[in-house]
């Protein structure tokens, strides 16, 4: 399993340690922070694609056992003799447990889906404070030595 799909698989557990340790920043790791940025956004990016990707699988195995579910039911009842109507097919696919172990397998690939955009996201704001606070930094730097 690589680091990409382990981290993927664990984000749930490992989510407050992630913030932790790849998107707090201070005065001590700033340097750190600002050299490692671009490894730790390309790699959280690919956990973030492997995600969607995730999320993608789970959908398509959802909606086809949905289907599958849907017309055989229709089948069932048309040859019953009976009429087989949108309403009743979707009220009865929410009562097969096949299709519900699917949902709950989307779900829980969404779930970890937006867990990884998070990461990103903050990602994305850090490097926009690393760049201001590098800025300001070099601004007061430049204002010393102009001073000194």
């Amino acid at each position: 399993m690589s680091d990409i799909e382990l981290t993927y698989r664990k984000i749930e557990d490992t989510y407050l340690d992630i913030t932790k340790s790849y998107l707090s920043i201070d005065e001590r790791n700033i340097e750190k922070a600002l050299l490692q940025h671009t490894g730790v956004y390309a790699f959280f990016g690919a956990v973030l694609a492997f995600a969607k990707r995730e999320v993608d699988l789970a959908s398509n195995s959802w909606e086809q056992e949905e289907a599958r579910v849907r017309e055989a039911r229709r089948a069932e009842l048309l040859d019953a003799g009976k009429k087989a109507t949108d309403r009743a097919l979707d009220a009865y696919v929410k009562t097969v447990s096949t299709v519900m172990e699917k949902e709950s397998v989307k779900t829980e690939a969404s779930h970890k889906y937006h867990l990884s955009k998070n990461i990103m996201n903050s990602l994305d704001h850090q490097k926009d404070m690393l760049v201001q606070i590098s800025a300001n930094k070099r601004a007061e730097i430049k204002l010393v030595g102009d001073i000194g």
